[in-house]
């Protein structure tokens, strides 16, 4: 008996014919070889106040009600492979949503592409794998311990133009590390207007290490930087030696990082290229400055879907070098 195939056209006519002649719904099925409960629900399904539809009529109605139930990813190739593209370029879902409706008509939400990764990926396509941030884990709530840090300023000392984000040149910053090394690490720094990015790779967390990079970047560099505010990790302890290049310091409340919300949010998106699985021996400068250029490159919905590079450029806060 056939119990799982759809209902075909061909069938749907010896339906409408078995119907005119009288038939019964069982004498039907036993005619196609279909199970009774399945002539059933088709005339339920395909009949209006007359009575069962034309075959013509009622494929075409079973057709809409199937195509009404897949995705629109599914349904629309040139938007499923600009969402294959950038999730393998490790663009977030409301990135990818935000950049493609920027420039097409049929619209598309981030949730909608999460449904599609997680209901209709199949497993040979592995797309969860690309959605590498997760949750983080919620754990026991510590006391902070208080700062040792020298000559620091507070967050709550910073100027409104920095704080509402008015004024160029304001960054912040963090180090992340990896999975086999608690001291090899990557600096990162986000701008606060622009969300230009910068990532500087450290042998180790020592603070002359750190600090003195840092140094290096803006010497070299011809990136504004009035100031950067840090959290309490002694990394940061040699920070009056940025004072002395002008650059103001800042530092957040003891444990409470959500003051420096960018470059949280910016560790998010650089732990999609640089997981924290990844040995640190594999993260050679030349990997960091590439996936900086990626970070900076992509559409952010905070700028509408413009690059960090793009708005940079635009307010002047990279400048370009003569000669």
């Amino acid at each position: 008996m056939n119990q799982f195939s759809q209902i075909s056209y061909h069938e749907r006519v010896k339906i409408y014919r078995g119907l005119c002649e009288g038939k019964s719904r069982r004498e039907i099925a036993i005619m196609l070889d279909r199970a009774p409960s399945t002539i059933s629900r088709e005339v339920k399904r395909n009949s209006d106040h007359v009575g069962y539809l034309y075959p013509g009529e009622a494929h075409l109605e079973a057709e809409k009600r199937r195509n009404k139930n897949v995705p629109k990813i599914s349904k629309n190739k040139r938007m499923r492979n600009f969402i294959l593209l950038k999730l393998n370029e490790r663009w977030s879902p409301a990135t990818i949503s935000g950049s493609w409706n920027k420039t097409n008509n049929v619209k598309i939400s981030k949730e909608a592409i999460y449904q599609w990764i997680y209901n209709v990926d199949d497993k040979n396509m592995k797309l969860r794998k690309l959605l590498v941030r997760a949750r983080r884990k919620r754990g026991l709530k510590r006391r902070p311990r208080q700062s040792n840090i020298k000559n620091r300023v507070s967050v709550h000392s910073r100027p409104e133009s920095i704080n509402n984000r008015k004024e160029l040149g304001h960054f912040e910053c963090d180090l992340i590390f990896n999975k086999d090394s608690q001291s090899k690490n990557i600096c990162t720094l986000i701008e606060r207007v622009t969300k230009y990015t910068v990532l500087l790779p450290n042998e180790n967390k020592r603070t002359k290490t750190v600090i003195e990079s840092l140094i290096a970047y803006i010497k070299k560099e011809r990136v504004l930087i009035k100031s950067i505010t840090f959290d309490n990790g002694s990394e940061f302890a040699n920070h009056n030696l940025l004072n002395d290049l002008g650059v103001k310091t800042y530092f957040c409340d003891p444990g409470a990082p959500w003051q420096k919300g960018s470059i949280e949010n910016l560790n998010g998106v650089a732990r999609r290229y640089i997981p924290f699985s990844l040995k640190a021996k594999d993260i050679t400068p030349g990997f960091v400055v590439k996936i900086n250029e990626k970070i900076n490159n992509m559409p952010r919905a905070v700028l509408s879907y413009k690059s960090p590079n793009q708005v940079a450029r635009e307010l002047s806060l990279v400048q370009r070098r003569v000669g």
